[in-house]
C-alpha cells in the first residue's frame, strides 16, 4: 500500500489536473484497475492541505474526465458491445436468453442503473459499456451520466477537501459498503433468477419478442 500511495502523491504532485482528468477518464474507458478516485481523493486533499491545487479545477478535472471516459465506453459499447457479447457471452453463461433478459432490464430501468453505477466501485468501470452495449439512447444515458458522475465528484472531492485523511478513510469505507450491499443484492437477485429462470426469460421474450438482435426503447412491449 506505501507504493501504491507513493504512485498516487507522485502522479498528482507532477502532473495535477492532468492525473485527476487522465486517470478518471481511464477508469472510464473500462481500465477498472486504474485508480481515478483514489487520484481524486489525494488530489483534493493536497487542494486542501496545501493550496498548491484549486479544488475547483480539481473537481472540473474530475468530473470533466469522468464524462469523457464514460462516453467513449458507451460509444465503444454501442458500436462493438453487442456483437462482443453475444460471441463470448456463452463463455460466461450468458445465453441468449439471459442476454435478451439483460437487454430489457437497460431498455426499461436504464436511467437507475446508471445512476447507481457511478458510486459503485468496478461496477462504473463498465456500466456505460453495457449501456451502450444494450443500446441505452445517448439522449437517456448522457443527462443521468453526467448527473450522476456530477454527484459523485462534489461529495468525494469536497469530502476529501473538507475532512483530509479523516474523511478519505470514512469515503473509501463507503464506497466499499456500497460495494458489500451490491454484491450482496447481485447474488441475491442471481438466486431469485435462477430460481424463476424460465419465468423471467418468458418475461423477457413477451417484452422483445423474436430472435435476438440489438433493440430500441420502442421495440419493448408492456408486460405484465
Amino acid at each position: 500500500m506505501g507504493q501504491f500511495d507513493a504512485f498516487i502523491n507522485h502522479a498528482v504532485g507532477s502532473w495535477g489536473y492532468y492525473a485527476v482528468f487522465g486517470m478518471l477518464a481511464a477508469e472510464g474507458f473500462g481500465l477498472f484497475f486504474v485508480p481515478g478516485e483514489t487520484t481524486l481523493l489525494a488530489a483534493a486533499i493536497v487542494a486542501g492541505a496545501t493550496h498548491h491545487l484549486g479544488i475547483v479545477f480539481v473537481l472540473l478535472a474530475g468530473y470533466a474526465g469522468a464524462l469523457l471516459g464514460d462516453n467513449f465506453s458507451y460509444l465503444v459499447g454501442h458500436r462493438l458491445g453487442f456483437g462482443l457479447i453475444r460471441r463470448y457471452g456463452p463463455y460466461v453463461r450468458l445465453n441468449q436468453k439471459r442476454i435478451k433478459f439483460v437487454q430489457v432490464l437497460y431498455l426499461r430501468y436504464g436511467v437507475p442503473i446508471v445512476f447507481v453505477g457511478r458510486f459503485i466501485m468496478l461496477l462504473r468501470s463498465w456500466e456505460s459499456f453495457l449501456a451502450g452495449a444494450n443500446r441505452m439512447p445517448w439522449r437517456r444515458f448522457a443527462p443521468v451520466n453526467a448527473a450522476a458522475s456530477l454527484v459523485w465528484v462534489c461529495a468525494w472531492g469536497l469530502g476529501a477537501y473538507a475532512l483530509g485523511e479523516a474523511g478519505v478513510a470514512m469515503l473509501k469505507t463507503v464506497g466499499l459498503a456500497l460495494l458489500g450491499i451490491f454484491c450482496i443484492a447481485f447474488v441475491a437477485a442471481w438466486l431469485y433468477f435462477r430460481r424463476h429462470e424460465r419465468d423471467m426469460e418468458a418475461w423477457a421474450d413477451r417484452a422483445l419478442p423474436g430472435p435476438l438482435k440489438p433493440h430500441r426503447p420502442q421495440d419493448v412491449k408492456p408486460v405484465s
